[in-house]
Formats: structure tokens, C-alpha cells, sequence
């Protein structure tokens, strides 16, 4: 066969077809604008979700498909092997470092970001729901808003410098 020519087995053209897909959606990840964390992950989310609808074979070849080239979790992820996952986690213990997300593992809550959107597109591609392009999208934006509202830790209350009130007591 002629593509033995360029790989020597097919768990060689896997690793290839599946390096290659991951490096196409790590540069629509990376492309992304900076953002304050929680506009800045449901950006993460949304791109994620077109991404399988965009490049079907791409998105099979990362996150369906054994190619060889797919990350386990923990090891590898605790490695830095997936530049995406350590991005987000990255911006996630920045945005703990600042107050605005409580604390956690940053990897576990990444890894928990990304499946909650996974489970959903995985959904939508095996026909579970009965939705356009659009209308997905738009599900999965709110879900991403659900999401990383439970991420974020509102701002701590000011302090509040009130005078005592002198008054009469009612009886």
C-alpha cells in the first residue's frame, strides 16, 4: 500500500492523523483573544463546540478516535502534554492567584470544564438532539455560562462603614 511508503505501520499513520488534529484545534484554542477567565472560557467552550461541527474528522481524530496520540488522564496531563489543557488550567490558577476563582486542583476543574461541553457535542453528533447548528451553539454557550458561573467566586462584599443610629426604642 502506498501509505506504508511514508509510515511503516498503522499505528504510525494514526499518531500522524491524530498529531495532526490536535495540533489544528490547539491553534484555534491559542488563537483566541485574551479575555478576562470567565468570557475567556466560554470562548474555549464555543470554539470546542465548532471545532466538532467545523472539522468532524479533526474533532474524531482528537477526541474519538484510539490514534495513539490521545492523552490519559492524569499522567499526562500532569506532564503538560496537552498544551490546551495546561493553558486552561494555567488561566484558571492565575484567575485562583487573584481571587476571582475559589480554589481546587486547576487541572481537575479544566478537565471537568472540558467534559461537561465534550458530553454535550458528543450528544449532538450521535443524534440526541434534534437542533440546528445555531440553536446547538447557543446551548452549548449557556452552557458554558453555567459553567464558569460556578467557577467564579463573586467579588468579596466592601466593608461596609456605617455610624450607629441613636434612636428611641419602641416598647
Amino acid at each position: 500500500m502506498a501509505v506504508y511508503r511514508h509510515f511503516e505501520s498503522k499505528e504510525d499513520l494514526l499518531r500522524a492523523v491524530g498529531e495532526g488534529a490536535f495540533a489544528a484545534f490547539q491553534q484555534r484554542i491559542f488563537g483566541l483573544p485574551e479575555a478576562p477567565i470567565e468570557t475567556w472560557l466560554r470562548s474555549v467552550s464555543r470554539e470546542y463546540a465548532q471545532f466538532a461541527l467545523d472539522d468532524p474528522g479533526q474533532f474524531e481524530a482528537c477526541f474519538v478516535l484510539r490514534t495513539h496520540a490521545e492523552r490519559i488522564y492524569p499522567q499526562d496531563f500532569r506532564a503538560g502534554k496537552s498544551p490546551v489543557i495546561s493553558l486552561i488550567a494555567k488561566k484558571l490558577e492565575e484567575a485562583q492567584a487573584s481571587g476571582q476563582l475559589g480554589s481546587g486542583d486547576a487541572l481537575e476543574l479544566a478537565m471537568l470544564f472540558w467534559a461537561q461541553i465534550h458530553g454535550l457535542v458528543m450528544l449532538h453528533r450521535s443524534g440526541r438532539f434534534s437542533l440546528n447548528r445555531n440553536e446547538f451553539l447557543a446551548l452549548c454557550d449557556r452552557a458554558g455560562r453555567l459553567i464558569t458561573g460556578g467557577l467564579i467566586q463573586p467579588p468579596a462584599p466592601r466593608a461596609h462603614t456605617s455610624k450607629k443610629r441613636v434612636g428611641r426604642r419602641l416598647r
